[in-house]
C-alpha cells in the first residue's frame, strides 16, 4: 500500500471521528431502548459474514450482501441499529493497515446513519408497521430517497479519499461513480425491504433467508470471475512470450497499462472501461508475436516489406485476442494505438475523433514510456522533457486532452525513468545493438517508401474487416 499523504490521513481521521461519535451515540440509544439490541445481535454477525465473503474475485463484479443488511438495519431499528451493524466490520481483515480498516468501517457507519436519517425525516414507515398496516406504493419514496442518500454518501467518501491521495478531480468521476452505483444499490434496497418485512412478521431466521438468492448469485458471478482470471493468466503468458521475443517490450506493456489507467482516472472513465483499458495497455503489442523475430531484433534499417510486417502488429494482436469476450472496447485500443490525429498513422489512417478513445489514450502512454525508457540508440529522457515533447506533438500525433490528463496524473503519482538495469539488461549500451522499430517517438529512417508499408498494413486490415462482415476497425471489436 502506498504511503498516505498528510491530507489523506487527516481525511480518514475526520471520518473516523464522525463515525465514532455516531457509534457511541447509537450505543447509548440501544442501552435506553433494549428492544433494539436483538436486531443488532442478529444482523451484526450476518453483516460480518457477508463482508468476510467479499473475496477479490467477487469485488470485480460488485455484488455485496452487506448493502441490503445495512438498509434492513435502519428499516428495522433506525439509525442506532444501522450504525452499530456497520461498525461491526472493524473486526475483519486483521492484516490490513489500520487506515484502510478505519476508512472502510467509517464508510459503513456513515452510510447507514445518513440513509436512516433521511428515511426518518421523510416519515418512512417502521418495519413492523409495513407488515401490520399493509404496504402502499407511496412508501417506496422514503426508501428510494434513503438509498439515493446511501449512494451519494458512499461516492462522496470515496471521491474524498481519491482526491486527497491521488489528486483526482472530483467533478471528473463523480457522475460516473454515482450512476454505476445506482442500479445495484436500488436492487439491494428491495432485498433490504424484504428482510425488514419478514423481520416484522416476527421471524429473524426468515429475514436472514432473503440473503440466500444473493449468495447464490455471488457464487455464479464468482465462477465468471474465475474464468476471467484464467483469461488473465493467458494474457500474462502472451505478454511474457512477446517480451522474450522483443527486447524492448520487457516491462513496457505493464508500464503502458499503468500510464493508460492514470490517464483514464483523470478523464473520469467508468470503472469497467478503466479495467478494459488496463488490458488494452497490457496487450497493445501482443501482435508482435506474429512478426518474424529477425525483423524485431534487426540492428540495421528495415526494408519496406519488413517495416510493413512491423506495421501489421496491431491487426495481428487483435486477431490473437479476439476470443477473449470480456475485453470488449479493448480491441479498439489494441488495433488503433498507432493512429495519428493527422491521419498519417496505421493501420487505417484514421484522423482526429475517428480514432477510438482507448487508442488515443494508449498512444500517449506508449510514447511517454518509450521516451522515459533507455534504448540502445539513446538514453531515457526525463519526465519533464518527455512531457514537453508530447505537448509539441499535440494535434498532429497525440490528442491534447490525453496529454493534459497525463500531465495532471503525474502531478499526483511519480514516474521513474527506466534504465538498462530496470529492464533486466545490464549489458545494453547506448550505441549499437538492436533497434526498437516500433518506437512511436522516432521517425523512420529515410530512404524507404512509407506508402508501401502503410498500404500493406491497410490491405491486411481491410481483409480482416471483410472477413468479419462489418467495419471492425471503427467498432474496435466483434459481436
Amino acid at each position: 500500500m502506498p504511503a498516505l499523504r498528510r491530507a489523506t490521513r487527516w481525511y480518514i481521521a475526520f471520518l473516523t471521528a464522525l463515525a465514532s461519535a455516531a457509534v457511541v451515540a447509537a450505543a447509548f440509544g440501544v442501552r435506553a431502548e433494549p428492544d433494539l439490541l436483538q436486531p443488532v445481535l442478529v444482523l451484526a454477525p450476518l453483516f460480518i459474514l457477508a463482508a468476510a465473503l467479499n473475496s477479490p474475485l467477487l469485488a470485480q463484479v460488485k455484488l455485496s450482501a452487506n448493502v441490503p443488511i445495512l438498509i434492513a438495519a435502519y428499516l428495522i431499528g433506525g439509525w442506532e441499529v444501522a450504525c452499530l451493524v456497520g461498525a461491526s466490520t472493524i473486526v475483519l481483515k486483521q492484516g490490513e493497515p489500520w487506515s484502510r480498516r478505519l476508512f472502510n468501517t467509517s464508510q459503513w457507519v456513515l452510510m447507514g446513519l445518513a440513509g436512516a436519517l433521511v428515511y426518518e425525516a421523510l416519515d418512512g414507515t417502521a418495519a413492523d408497521a409495513l407488515y401490520h398496516q399493509g404496504f402502499a406504493a407511496w412508501q417506496l419514496i422514503p426508501i428510494a430517497c434513503s438509498i439515493l442518500t446511501v449512494i451519494i454518501v458512499n461516492a462522496a467518501m470515496m471521491l474524498g479519499v481519491l482526491r486527497c491521495q491521488e489528486q483526482i478531480k472530483v467533478a471528473s468521476v463523480w457522475r460516473s461513480m454515482v450512476l454505476t452505483s445506482a442500479v445495484p444499490y436500488f436492487a439491494y434496497g428491495l432485498f433490504g425491504l424484504l428482510m425488514a418485512v419478514l423481520w416484522s412478521i416476527g421471524d429473524g431466521f426468515a429475514a436472514a433467508l432473503v440473503l440466500i438468492p444473493l449468495l447464490v448469485a455471488r457464487w455464479a458471478f464468482a465462477q465468471y470471475a474465475e474464468q476471467r482470471q484464467a483469461y488473465e493468466a493467458t494474457i500474462r503468458s502472451l505478454v511474457q512470450a512477446v517480451e522474450t521475443k522483443d527486447h524492448y517490450t520487457r516491462g513496457h506493456s505493464e508500464r503502458v497499462s499503468r500510464a493508460s489507467v492514470m490517464i483514464a482516472r483523470v478523464l473520469g472513465m467508468r470503472e469497467d472501461r478503466v479495467e478494459a483499458l488496463r488490458y488494452a495497455g497490457i496487450l497493445h503489442d501482443v501482435g508482435k508475436l506474429g512478426v518474424p523475430t529477425r525483423v524485431l531484433q534487426k540492428s540495421g534499417p528495415l526494408s519496406d516489406l519488413e517495416y510493413a510486417a512491423i506495421q501489421l502488429h496491431p491487426v495481428r494482436g487483435t486477431e490473437m485476442v479476439r476470443g477473449i469476450a470480456f475485453l470488449e472496447e479493448a480491441y479498439a485500443g489494441i488495433l488503433h494505438h498507432h493512429e495519428r490525429l493527422d491521419g498519417r498513422g496505421y493501420p487505417s489512417g484514421l484522423q482526429g475523433k475517428e480514432i477510438p478513445e482507448f487508442a488515443r489514450v494508449i498512444a500517449v502512454a506508449d510514447a511517454f514510456d518509450s521516451m522515459t525508457s533507455t534504448r540502445s540508440y539513446r538514453g531515457a529522457r526525463g519526465v519533464p522533457e518527455a512531457l514537453v515533447e508530447l505537448r509539441h506533438c499535440e494535434s498532429t500525433q497525440f490528442d491534447p486532452r490525453m496529454v493534459r490528463a497525463l500531465v495532471t496524473a503525474l502531478q499526483a503519482e511519480p514516474w521513474r525513468t527506466v534504465g538498462p538495469i530496470d529492464q533486466g539488461d545490464a549489458d545494453v549500451e547506448l550505441s549499437g545493438g538492436s533497434y526498437d522499430h516500433d518506437d512511436p517517438t522516432v521517425e523512420r529512417p529515410s530512404g524507404h517508401d512509407e506508402a508501401v508499408a502503410i498500404q500493406a498494413a491497410r490491405a491486411e486490415a481491410a481483409e480482416e474487416r471483410q472477413l468479419h462482415g462489418k467495419d471492425v476497425l471503427q467498432r474496435g471489436g466483434w459481436s
